[in-house]
């Protein structure tokens, strides 16, 4: 699926600058709890509904902590030393409600950029991190393009592009990210767990799936 949008605001960040917000205890859940926890049918019901399910670290607090908990993660993801943010989506594409903040990541030394007349292309993976859990998605060759115009188009990220870690091609760079990912206690989920279906009975609002849905479809999904 691709979105055009007229403008995008891409928030690089520079390795080594540090924020003045501060990193939460994000009281670590282990692979097998999350795993069970996001297939859990009431868990998944209340995903569906947006509510936040798990009430530790960042997110025992409301919606303003875990933004800020994440703007804190993307800042330490901006400090990796082979790949840097070009872009996070925390305005939920400028409307609607979106579970998760969508971060695109591509090569720090520019090689991911491929310029085609007055259009630029930017080659890169993406994450999801989830706001109603600590869990987060990988989606793999994903790319957004800009011409001279200020026009704009992306990817969005849907089931069809998730990817085990690491990605293909991506390899060192998806170490160095998990190994964020891991030190704020956030687990990257498999494609497996993502595709694993739902109860037929819980509706998900999403732009980016169809009946039936899947787990992926409650944790991570946006309504315009």
């Amino acid at each position: 699926m691709i979105l055009q949008t007229p403008l995008i605001h891409v928030f690089p960040f520079e390795k080594g600058v540090v924020t003045s917000i501060p990193p939460y205890d994000a009281a670590v859940l282990n692979s097998d709890d999350v795993v069970a926890l996001v297939r859990d049918p009431e868990a998944v019901r209340r995903a569906a509904a947006d509510d936040v399910v798990v009430r530790r670290g960042a997110w025992a607090g409301g919606g303003d902590d875990v933004e800020k908990f994440l703007r804190w993660v993307v800042a330490d993801l901006g400090r990796c030393s082979s790949v840097v943010v070009e872009h996070a989506e925390f305005g939920m594409y400028g409307s609607g409600y979106a579970s998760y903040v969508d971060v695109f990541l591509s090569w720090r030394d520019g090689s991911g950029r491929v310029m085609e007349g007055e259009r630029t292309e930017i080659r890169g993976f993406a994450l999801a991190l989830c706001r109603l859990a600590p869990v987060a998605a990988l989606f793999g060759d994903v790319g957004i393009s800009r011409s001279a115009n200020g026009s704009s188009s992306r990817y969005l990220p849907t089931l069809e592009l998730v990817r085990d870690n690491p990605v293909p091609g991506w390899e060192k760079a998806c170490r160095e990210v998990t190994g964020v990912l891991d030190r704020h206690g956030i687990t990257v989920l498999d494609s497996t767990v993502l595709h694993t279906p739902v109860d037929p009975t819980i509706s998900v609002e999403t732009n980016l799936a169809a009946p039936p849905y899947t787990v992926f479809d409650a944790w991570f999904h946006w309504m315009d």
